[in-house]
């Protein structure tokens, strides 16, 4: 059995007995993965630090009635998805909260869709960098249908926004990504 594993069955006990010790071991090894879930909703880290730390939070309020099969494999997948949820979810709530961030758009503008080739790889931190030049309500549309799957009935009712609406941000973001990126690779190529 490795580290891992170990690791895991410790949680699963933990939970199991109500144990509040675990908190810790969770907090350390979820980290990570809550606060890449965090920036793709907010570039200030500041912030996204407290959406991960607000997540716990909820979290550790709950997850003693955490139930799973008993399957370690389906303890670690479940359990991190069930954390990722509450992280997303923490996300919109604050996104929601700024009602200065929220303006609505009841338009749905055609918007024309340039074909970009790619000719170079873009790594993780270039996609983010790209992704913090969207307004947060763009970012967090984008994140929701393109990363998290999540439908436009969906995210309108997440977001107390017209359905016509998510599909507009969703638009604008992509184009405004499309632009970044061809920006991007012209200051990469010196041609700017």
């Amino acid at each position: 059995m490795d580290k891992k594993d170990t690791m895991f069955r410790e949680i699963i006990a933990g939970l199991s007995v109500r144990d509040e010790r675990i908190q810790e071991r969770i907090y350390v090894h979820y980290w990570g993965y809550l606060m890449g879930i965090s920036t793709r909703y907010f570039k200030d880290r500041n912030i996204a630090r407290e959406v991960v730390n607000d997540s716990f939070m909820k979290a550790f309020k709950t997850m003693y009635d955490f139930r799973h099969g008993g399957d370690l494999l389906e303890f670690q997948k479940t359990f991190k998805s069930w954390l990722s949820t509450i992280t997303v979810r923490t996300a919109l709530d604050k996104i929601r909260a700024n009602k200065t961030a929220l303006t609505y758009v009841d338009e749905y503008d055609e918007v024309e869709t340039g074909h970009v080739d790619v000719e170079q790889k873009l790594f993780v931190d270039d996609i983010l960098k790209l992704l913090n030049e969207l307004p947060d309500l763009h970012r967090a549309v984008f994140n929701l249908y393109e990363i998290e799957g999540f439908s436009h009935d969906d995210i309108a009712s997440m977001l107390n926004i017209p359905v016509s609406s998510s599909r507009t941000y969703l638009t604008r973001a992509k184009q405004k990504l499309r632009d970044l990126y061809k920006k991007s690779i012209k200051i990469t190529d010196g041609t700017i």
